[in-house]
């Protein structure tokens, strides 16, 4: 199914010629029939970055072998140069067969003056000096009289033909395709790659059917003999995977494993998806949730999965091993089915924040970022460590399995949840989006409802909640009565250690307390505000003490518990600080006037 889907999306967007991709070219080699002198120019861009242009050009998949491109290759096959990375005598083997390519595209076409003239470029001049910097694999484009060759009609056609030849072998096959159902020539070997820089993980340009060893295929065959694809097909393959994986479609985070892309089928692309990766649009997110909570999305599933819908969604992830492509992930799942996962991640990935009165729900790349390394800088605000910073401390699947539960309603794996512990407690940041992560984990993807509130939860008598509760009100005191001049607050000496097993601390903070309120109410505008937080403190050890009690040390899911605790009080305070200042400042402006 997965290459009857690609084929399908390449038949309705796919315009490239067959057998053609585009690729990076970094020089260009100018040849002329009226006399003029043979050039090679840079085609690097004047940023001083090693990029050049990208053009579609004639591409077929090699391996291990030799197997020359037509009208525009490397610089090994264009002109025979190696570099330390190559060998001599390949390297004069990859030139011989580019030479001897564009000698039988000349033959086969003489009335093409531009054949004609690369023709004789190799068969009488000596090559060019060459300039510095130039590597084996470089691109080259050939253009003849300011035309680039790739575009010759005629070589279209020739190369066409080249790559059956090359791809049906010497005893071509006919035979019935696996993907289209109709009976044509078969290919031995696929006949397109993706370009590797599209397939994390991909030393080379990458196949995604590949048997180039016996020891790979079925019976100990060394091609697709038991994968019956026809020409057609394996081209469409190829391109269709090359554009979707190159769409603004596709996710690649820096420092993952895999590329996602995602597409869909008799329907228009669902706006909630498009920002997905980089932050979702909250109106978009509520007309979803709006959908999901009245129940129109769990009705249209059923009503798809039980009757059978047209309107398909779509999800491949893949990565790469040196020329090969790993299938990661494939969804194909009717698009309400789709919409439904996405909306319960949405749903809970929201989450209350410092500054903002109402939760608010993050994309995947907030959520890949906060899973890294927190760079506390001293005097000014920190930062999560850069996407594919190898100090982020990131895991290199965490994307994949942020994905799975968004698209296919899986749980988080474990080990997410265990990490995002780690780190909490390593840089002793907890904030919003590493509340949501903990959430997430938390929740049941299937569900109809949330178990786990986006925001203080005034029932949930959790022990472990409470305590985190608790703790962020110490916090609270501590600095009403200390204000921000405290070289190490209570939080900073105990936060990591109460995570894992909160009674110490709580212990040692609510005894600290007596000084702190005691500091609090000597000032008389401020002894209403001690009374309060001495109540608010009261209640809460109240309520710990009618709850089960905790264990020594808290599992995985109560320390989460304990973390959402803390961060949705301090939230739930700051929200009540900004309504009581905006009061005050209201009061005040009507007594001026």
């Amino acid at each position: 199914m997965l290459l009857q889907r690609l084929v399908g999306y390449s038949e309705d967007h796919v315009t490239t010629p067959p057998f053609h991709r585009e690729r990076e070219f970094l020089w260009r080699l100018d040849l002329f029939t009226d006399g003029r002198e043979t050039r090679l120019t840079g085609l690097r861009e004047p940023d001083g970055k090693r990029r050049g242009q990208y053009r579609v050009a004639p591409a077929v998949t090699r391996t291990v072998g030799v197997a020359p491109q037509l009208g525009a290759d490397d610089v090994q096959y264009v002109f025979g140069w190696g570099d330390d990375t190559t060998k001599p005598e390949r390297v004069a083997e990859c030139h011989r067969r580019f030479a001897d390519l564009i000698r039988r595209w000349a033959e086969n076409d003489p009335r093409d003056a531009a054949a004609a003239r690369l023709a004789g470029f190799y068969r009488d001049e000596a090559m060019l000096a060459r300039p510095e910097g130039v590597a084996a694999k470089d691109g080259v484009l050939i253009a003849v009289d300011d035309e680039l060759a790739i575009h010759r009609p005629s070589l279209v056609r020739f190369w066409t033909a080249e790559v059956t030849r090359r791809k049906g072998g010497t005893a071509p096959r006919q035979g019935l395709c696996l993907v289209c159902g109709q009976t044509g020539q078969l290919v031995n070997s696929m006949p397109g790659t993706v370009p590797k820089r599209l397939v994390p993980g991909a030393g080379n340009d990458a196949a995604l059917v590949s048997v180039n060893a016996s020891v790979f295929g079925y019976g100990l065959t060394d091609d697709l003999t038991h994968t019956p694809i026809c020409f057609t097909c394996g081209n469409a393959v190829g391109s269709g995977m090359t554009q979707l994986l190159g769409s603004r479609h596709a996710i690649n985070l820096p420092g993952q494993d895999s590329r996602m892309v995602w597409w869909v089928l008799g329907a228009e692309e669902p706006d909630v998806l498009s920002g997905f990766a980089t932050g979702p649009d909250p109106d978009q997110v509520n007309a979803l949730l709006k959908r999901l909570w009245s129940g129109d999305l769990a009705r249209a599933k059923d009503t798809a999965e039980r009757i059978g819908s047209d309107e398909r969604f779509c999800s491949l992830t893949v990565g790469g091993n040196a020329s090969r492509i790993m299938v990661r992930d494939w969804i194909d799942l009717p698009l309400p089915t789709a919409l439904l996962s996405v909306a319960r991640w949405y749903r809970d990935t929201l989450m209350v924040t410092y500054g903002l009165d109402e939760p608010v729900a993050f994309g995947l790349w907030q959520l890949v970022l906060a899973t890294g390394r927190w760079e506390a800088r001293p005097g000014e605000s920190g930062r999560y460590t850069e996407l594919g910073s190898k100090s982020g401390r990131r895991r290199d699947h965490v994307q994949r399995d942020l994905l799975a539960r968004a698209l296919r309603g899986l749980p988080l794996p474990a080990s997410v949840l265990h990490h995002v512990l780690h780190r909490i407690a390593a840089d002793g940041r907890i904030d919003a989006p590493r509340a949501a992560l903990l959430r997430l984990a938390l929740c049941d993807p299937q569900e109809k409802e949330s178990r786990v509130s986006a925001g203080l939860d005034e029932n949930n008598t959790d022990t472990a909640y409470l305590y985190g509760r608790v703790f962020a009100h110490l916090e609270k005191i501590q600095r009403k009565a200390h204000g921000p001049d405290v070289n190490a607050t209570f939080g900073d000496k105990f936060r990591g250690s109460a995570q894992s097993n909160p009674i110490p601390a709580v212990m040692t903070g609510t005894k600290l307390a007596k000084a702190w309120l005691a500091k609090i109410r000597r000032k008389p505008e401020t002894r209403a505000a001690a009374e309060a937080l001495h109540t608010t403190l009261d209640a809460l050890m109240d309520k710990i003490d009618s709850a089960e009690p905790l264990p020594g040390f808290l599992p995985p899911q109560r320390q989460a518990q304990f973390v959402l605790g803390y961060h949705q009080q301090r939230a739930a305070d700051s929200r009540q600080a900004r309504a009581h200042q905006q009061n005050t400042d209201a009061e005040t402006g009507g007594s001026v006037d």
